[in-house]
């Protein structure tokens, strides 16, 4: 050890401690519980801009009750001992769930009226100052889009629930105080100030009108509490979701709700999606992850994720998906919460991962981001996303959830194909499953992309290798002398042919594979000027084999 690092040690130690109690959850009251019992009523205010291309504030009803066993300080600003009320809208449309609000700005609760609730015997009114042990506390939509109680959501900590009145907004004020009160630790913020602010959109959640004119659309609201010191295992039920139908009257949106309360993630909504989260090992809080997955059209499955950040502090800074290395990936997206088009995540394959970075655009606590692409691997269960985090921190650099990712080549590419002007026939796999499974008799093959009622051939080759042919086009195949075709089928008029390709029900073809190509016949074609070739195919046969090549 280097001796004159010694005298330094305590220091740095003390340091590192210090970081770790920061983030911790070292402020847990035993007991304390908050449950979102409902949320209704969601409405449109103040508005921006002209239809269809303004935007409106929005505000919902919350009820929260106390199913624990100690009061929940629900104390006014400036007193940093309450809680926080927070949104988002999300749309379901074409397959994607998204967030359409904006990350809005959080109500500071200021007291409770401690009505009976359903989550125990409510003694109250008693206590203002508090949630008591059985009583219930409702907020009005009126008072969601109110900035007197309304605070930026980066000045509140989700993990520990916690928030600084010293500097804060109502600190400073809006417009902000004389230098000497914005951070002196009393409130600025006026009922006057906030007044003003009530007239204009301002700070309030907030959706774009295009945003609900688009057609097929399911449109969900969550509501969600956070307080100081409640366990993170007992969140699940700070937050719930209810449906709305949104109409444009010709001046302002009427929004109707729709469907019964559900309590927990608003991702829940989607349909036909699976959902899975984690924390990070008890020093930071909790992502979900929802996944959809459909396909296979044209050989490849599509892939949608949306990842919800309930109370993460250090927020997410990159997603990393596990694939086969040889799977072929195209068409990555991404969307988040914000209309800036220079912060854009960006999607790409490298080795046995897709990766999504963001640069400066963390996902933080109370947002929704989505990420997708096309992929000719298909789905698998049970396997590792890493969600890394943003911010340095303690505990571990990535929370890893169990979720599904595409882990299943079973038609490997070879490689492309070659046709006239670049537009080469694409080969995939059919049937149910669509992989060369043992007694498969559903399995088929079929070329897209060709000319016309061209006469086309499947070719396939007993010895793997490759060679070029001709400029641009490789035959998959060792030599042509190891190559055997199946006989013409004519395409039909749209450009497509398919040949059945049941898979015998015998123990000798386990593990083995097959590696086929289309052709087509044309004047003018790429190869020797009559032929084009798809993409090379390799069949991976069997019942047992890995998920990777």
């Amino acid at each position: 050890m280097n001796r004159s690092l010694l005298p330094v040690l305590p220091t740095v130690v003390g340091a590192l401690l210090c970081v770790a109690s920061a983030h911790a959850q070292s402020n847990v009251v035993a007991g304390r519980d908050l449950q979102l019992q409902d949320t209704w009523n969601l409405r449109g205010y103040v508005r921006s801009g002209t239809y269809p291309n303004g935007a409106f504030a929005l505000g919902a009803w919350t009820t929260c009750c106390n199913p624990g066993t100690n009061d929940i300080p629900f104390q006014a600003a400036m007193s940093p001992n309450h809680g926080f009320i927070h949104w988002i809208v999300a749309r379901e449309a074409n397959g994607r769930f998204e967030q359409i609000s904006n990350w809005s700005y959080v109500k500071h609760t200021f007291g409770s009226s401690n009505d009976p609730s359903p989550c125990g015997t409510c003694a109250g009114p008693g206590n203002f100052n508090a949630v008591e042990v059985g009583c219930s506390d409702t907020y009005a939509n009126s008072q969601a889009v109110n900035h007197f109680d309304l605070g930026p959501p980066s000045e509140i900590d989700p993990w520990l629930g916690t928030w600084d009145p010293v500097c804060s907004l109502f600190d400073r004020g809006d417009p902000p105080a004389a230098p000497a009160s914005i951070c002196n630790g009393l409130r600025s913020l006026t009922n006057q100030q906030a007044s003003a602010l009530n007239a204009t959109l301002h700070n309030q959640m907030r959706v774009r009108d295009q945003e609900l004119l688009v057609p097929n659309s399911t449109f969900w609201f969550q509501s969600a509490y956070l307080i100081p010191s409640e366990l993170e295992a007992l969140r699940d039920n700070n937050l719930g979701s209810r449906g709305f139908v949104p109409t444009w009257t010709g001046t302002s949106w009427s929004i109707a709700d729709t469907g019964t309360f559900l309590q927990g993630s608003v991702l829940q909504r989607w349909p036909g999606a699976s959902i899975s989260s984690a924390n990070n090992v008890g020093e930071d809080g909790r992502f979900y992850v929802a996944v959809k997955v459909t396909g296979p059209v044209d050989g490849k499955y599509h892939y949608e994720y949306a990842v919800q950040n309930r109370d993460n502090k250090r927020g997410l800074g990159a997603l990393r998906i596990p694939i086969c290395p040889t799977a072929s990936v195209t068409g990555f997206g991404f969307h988040d919460v914000d209309q800036d088009p220079l912060n854009q995540w960006v999607g790409s394959k490298v080795g046995g991962e897709i990766v999504f970075n963001g640069t400066g655009n963390p996902l933080r606590w109370n947002s929704i981001f989505n990420f997708w692409f096309d992929c000719d691997a298909a789905p698998v269960t049970g396997s590792t996303l890493s969600l890394d985090q943003h911010d340095i921190g303690a505990g571990t650099a990535s929370v890893l959830v169990t979720s599904t990712a595409p882990g299943g080549l079973y038609n490997e590419n070879l490689g492309a194909g070659c046709g006239i002007r670049g537009a080469a026939p694409r080969l995939y796999a059919l049937g149910a499953p669509d992989r060369a499974t043992l007694g498969n008799t559903t399995f088929q093959l079929s070329s897209a992309g060709n000319p016309a009622n061209a006469p086309c051939a499947f070719a396939f080759s007993t010895q793997d290798g490759s060679f070029v042919a001709g400029p641009g086009c490789t035959i998959y195949s060792a030599n042509l002398g190891s190559m055997n075709s199946m006989g013409l089928i004519t395409a039909d008029a749209a450009g497509n042919v398919t040949i059945a390709l049941p898979i015998p029900n015998l123990p000798i073809f386990e593990g083995q594979h097959l590696d086929m190509q289309a052709v087509n016949i044309v004047t003018g074609g790429a190869l020797l000027g009559s032929f084009n070739l798809s993409n090379g195919l390799r069949l991976r046969i069997g019942s047992a084999i890995s998920a990777c090549p």
